[in-house]
């Protein structure tokens, strides 16, 4: 099925995987509580076979941490 995203997370999740093609990294700098893991999630699932890590700056999400290797 997969995971659907608003608009505006829709479009960083593009720029994104555009910068993932050109640099191999990208980040997502947005305010707390407008999707950042949304777009982390969606990145995991199309992109399931590309390094991920995931470093929360919330408290709350403090232990949520997600790594994925080839």
């Amino acid at each position: 099925m997969g995971l659907n995203l608003y608009e505006h997370n829709e479009k960083a999740y593009k720029s994104a995987v555009a910068m993932m093609q050109q640099y191999g990294k990208a980040t997502i700098v947005h305010p707390t509580g407008t999707g950042k893991s949304h777009i982390t999630f969606k990145l995991i699932e199309t992109h399931y076979k590309a390094i991920i890590l995931y470093l929360p700056v919330h408290e709350y999400l403090r232990t949520f941490l997600i790594c994925i290797t080839k």
